[in-house]
């Protein structure tokens, strides 16, 4: 995700010139972060509203280390009906940052190779701490796999399309399955209960 979304950028200079364990208290919040990208939904941007969270920043020895909640209302589609609404999302937020320019002399930071399984973010050259992608990704793993609009939701009709919470449409709801269908002709006064 491209997207610069400056209520979730923090300087945390101060911080990282302090001993490894000092913390800082974040809150954050912002109207809108956009969750994915247009083109991976066919009715727009998977979008997160109202985001706000609370994080406990410690300093490490090549770093920070970020945990918090982030909670957000995002606009999903109901796996049942196909009709948008909107469900409370409660995240949890726990990533490393690792600092790439040294706060005191200003020198790049020189590293061994990073590791395979190394996941950190980066701390710009200018000190700043983006959480957009964490957070972002954080309420994407939150998210229901199947969300409904409500638990007895009906769906739709599997014949014509209709809503099926909003009336009727006359057609049945179930289909015969045809491969019973030499059941459904038998008669069993057809066949003795005695045996002769």
């Amino acid at each position: 995700m491209d997207s610069l979304n400056t209520d979730l950028i923090f300087n945390m200079a101060q911080l990282l010139k302090e001993r490894v364990g000092a913390t800082r208290k974040l809150h954050f919040d912002t109207a809108l972060l956009a969750l994915d990208e247009a083109a991976e939904r066919a009715n727009g941007v998977l979008e997160a509203h109202n985001l706000r969270g609370d994080a406990k920043v410690t300093r490490l020895g090549d770093g920070l280390l970020v945990q918090g909640d982030v909670l957000a209302d995002v606009l999903v589609e109901c796996s049942r009906c196909l009709e948008e609404f909107s469900v409370p999302v409660d995240a949890y937020l726990e990533e490393q940052f690792q600092s790439t320019y040294d706060v005191d002399t200003g020198h790049a930071v020189h590293r061994a190779e990073p590791a395979a399984d190394d996941t950190a973010f980066q701390i710009d050259q200018n000190h700043l701490m983006d959480l957009t992608e964490p957070v972002r990704q954080a309420l994407l793993v939150a998210l229901p796999m199947k969300p409904l609009c409500r638990e007895d939701c009906k769906g739709i009709c599997a014949e014509c399309g209709a809503n099926l919470n909003e009336g009727d449409c006359g057609h049945k709801a179930e289909k015969t399955d045809d491969r019973w269908a030499g059941l459904r002709v038998l008669n069993l006064e057809d066949f003795s209960s005695s045996n002769n």
